[in-house]
């Protein structure tokens, strides 16, 4: 999450969208980094707007950044597998599952995202659905919704807008530095797919990502 309050403007920082390239371009400007207590880095609509901060939202300009679901999920899969082993808070709730599934992707997405309370439990917040943090009640709440896939393109359209300038920085905490679509599509077998086709129908409706066919994927 990022407040500017000399620049007047809220990022609601999505994980796994290039957020911590973003964050570090922005932070030159940002005042409030954890406005809540419970997802303090990454504050859905609906919960930032029970904070002591909701009241900005009427005046200050609103962006985000989405990313192509397919790759998001599976970025947001390895993230889950390296907190899991590297932070204390994180064993508890991940470290049986991987140590029960190992690095199966497809079993994560089948046997617990889609099972998951993606939408409140904190542990899960990689898998939350981007509309909470750009749509309310089904109509879009933000002003300007970049893409990873042109996010300097999109971060230079933001400096206009904002009359700032971002900080330099290169891309951080990526495993592939490419902005190819689809990349990890090759991960995904048949059944995961349709799992991920039905969680994130909205996603890809309102962020314009096509839908893959299952059957063009493995059993």
């Amino acid at each position: 999450m990022g407040i500017s309050l000399q620049k007047k403007f809220i990022y609601f920082v999505i994980p796994k969208t290039g957020s911590a390239t973003a964050r570090k371009a922005f932070s030159p400007y940002v005042d409030v980094k954890r406005p809540t207590q419970h997802f303090s880095e990454h504050v859905p609509i609906k919960r930032f707007l029970t904070s002591d901060y909701s009241h900005l939202t009427r005046e200050f300009f609103k962006f985000t950044f989405v990313r192509n679901p397919y790759d998001k999920l599976y970025s947001g899969f390895r993230q889950d597998l390296l907190a899991a082993y590297t932070f204390k808070h994180w064993e508890e709730a991940k470290k049986p599952i991987f140590e029960k599934i190992g690095e199966d992707f497809n079993r994560y997405i089948s046997d617990y995202v889609a099972h998951a309370d993606i939408r409140d439990d904190p542990f899960w917040i990689c898998f939350c659905p981007m509309n909470e943090f750009t749509h309310l009640d089904g109509n879009l709440f933000v002003d300007f919704i970049g893409k990873t896939e042109n996010l300097w393109d999109d971060a230079r359209k933001l400096e206009k807008i904002l009359n700032l300038e971002c900080a330099p920085t290169e891309d951080l905490n990526v495993t592939d530095p490419s902005r190819t679509p689809l990349k990890y599509a090759k991960h995904y077998n048949r059944r995961s797919i349709e799992i991920v086709n039905e969680l994130y129908l909205e996603d890809f409706q309102y962020y314009g990502y096509d839908l893959l066919s299952p059957q063009d994927f493995r059993q």
